[in-house]
């Protein structure tokens, strides 16, 4: 082993000695398990600082000392309870100069962090131009400023994602222009000058080959990045679509309906009978312990003047098909049924609008009208399923660009993984991703979705009963459609 390689295993088993870390995104699905895993497997860390924000008359505290009652501490409660005592918290908005910070709070910020992950974002495909800028590329541009004032920044780490560049099939780990070229300062400036409604009605225009304002502005935000890697030590992390757990904090552990795993929870409740996609194309799915397990081990390879990607992805090393995955989610869903299921859990992939559209209306809105018609004549206390159709209609057209196109991700960062686990560097750490079975993944996953989203307890035979009525239910459905077709085409 020479001397790079020799300096480069002492630098990455140093970095978490007695280091004092800062998370953005704490309270968010990523940020949660990272920040759980770091206090689970790093007891050397010396402190943790998270930033909350006060939120629907919530104040900072009250949502602070409501995180820490979270279920993902569990065990760490159980086995290692001291280690909570390592977060701590500051008031503040990452969307604000100096991450809204008081002048105590940010000295003490920058004269103790050693390591940042920034994970803060809005991911919300249908944002509009002006709160996914700010959030999203000006947060990444303030909190980068504000790095300058840290004499011990070790590292960081910031969060983007596989489809910043969707205009290219090969995405390599590198940072590539944005398409259309945008200067970043530039648009940081106009976002700040143009009307809000104005700058909305231009997104179209300005964003070129990027079909929502996520995409578009995490791409603004990794040329912010590539611009500051003279001045501050940064890697960068792009997972793919982010799902539950594979194995720590817990199983199926998943708190939230962003992305695929909404989608699968509506597929198990039978809420979904079409996806408008491609089924024999790749869905590059990561589960969440992965993402994190990769961003730990990427902080250890920022240096000043180079820029390390990690492309966080499953479809090189274990692909999966949209239709296996859409299978997979139905068998599991019918084995593991949910009390909330409101029709058999059945749809197709549709590569044509028309037919999805159709699809949706006669397999979809028809029935959920008819049950609602049900709810109110009888004054029932349910609610009402067409709104809540609309809603999960509205998020899988949003998701249909990924659906209906295919990315080849390159990922030479998991032979730079292997190497860092075997050589005893992360011993609790993994990234065995070539050998996970999708088939248990995807129990897990339809498991944890019962437990952690319905919050349901339940065993294999609970709810039995209930899909067998449901499912001769849409038999009836089915065939008294069909009964119609037969007697208006005669």
């Amino acid at each position: 082993m020479d001397n790079a390689e020799v300096s480069t295993v002492e630098h990455q088993t140093d970095i978490y000695q007695d280091a004092v870390v800062f998370i953005t995104g704490a309270t968010g699905f990523v940020g949660k398990s990272l920040l759980e895993k770091l206090l689970w497997s790093f007891p050397q860390i010396k402190r943790i600082y998270m930033l909350i924000r006060p939120k629907g008359g919530v104040t900072v505290e009250e949502r602070f000392r409501g995180f820490l009652q979270n279920p993902i501490f569990e065990r760490i409660k159980s086995e290692h309870p001291t280690q909570l005592k390592k977060i701590f918290h500051f008031s503040g908005n990452i969307e604000d100069d100096n991450l809204g910070l008081n002048e105590s709070d940010r000295s003490v910020l920058c004269a103790e962090v050693n390591i940042i992950f920034h994970s803060a974002a809005t991911v919300r495909f249908n944002e509009c131009l002006k709160v996914s800028a700010r959030v999203n590329s000006q947060a990444t541009y303030n909190l980068l400023e504000l790095c300058r004032q840290m004499p011990y920044l070790r590292s960081f780490l910031y969060v983007s994602t596989a489809y910043c560049n969707p205009g290219r099939k090969y995405v390599d780990e590198q940072v590539y222009p944005t398409m259309p070229p945008v200067d970043w300062r530039q648009f940081l400036s106009a976002t700040q000058k143009i009307p809000d409604d104005y700058l909305n009605r231009l997104a179209d225009y300005i964003k070129g080959p990027h079909v929502n304002t996520y995409t578009f502005t995490k791409s603004i935000a990794e040329q912010i990045v590539n611009a500051y890697k003279d001045v501050i030590p940064i890697v960068i992390v792009r997972p793919s679509i982010v799902t539950a757990a594979y194995r720590e904090p817990y199983p199926g552990w998943i708190d939230n309906i962003q992305a695929i795993s909404g989608i699968m929870m509506e597929i198990g409740k039978g809420g979904i009978s079409s996806i408008l996609g491609n089924k024999d194309l790749i869905c590059d799915i990561i589960p969440v312990d992965f993402v994190v397990n990769a961003m730990i081990m990427m902080v250890g390879k920022a240096k000043l003047g180079s820029l390390s990607i990690c492309n966080a992805t499953s479809g090189v090393t274990n692909p999966i098909t949209w239709q296996h995955l859409g299978e997979l989610t139905m068998k599991w869903s019918r084995i593991y049924p949910t009390r909330r299921m409101i029709m058999f859990p059945n749809f197709k992939y549709r590569c044509s609008a028309f037919n999805h559209e159709l699809a949706v209306w006669v397999l979809h809105f028809v029935p959920a009208l008819l049950m609602d018609l049900q709810t109110l004549l009888l004054a029932q206390k349910k609610r009402l399923v067409t709104p809540i159709a609309k809603k999960f209609r509205q998020a899988c057209l949003a998701g249909s660009f990924f659906s209906l196109n295919e990315w080849i991700f390159k990922n030479k960062s998991r032979f730079y993984f292997k190497e860092m686990i075997e050589n005893g560097t992360y011993p609790t750490l993994y990234w065995n991703l070539e050998e996970m079975d999708y088939d248990e993944y995807v129990r897990r996953h339809m498991i944890g979705i019962n437990k952690y989203l319905h919050r349901e307890k339940f065993t294999v035979d609970s709810n039995k009963f209930m899909v067998t009525r449901i499912y001769w239910f849409w038999i009836f459905l089915h065939l008294m459609f069909y009964m119609m077709l037969v007697y208006i085409s005669f």
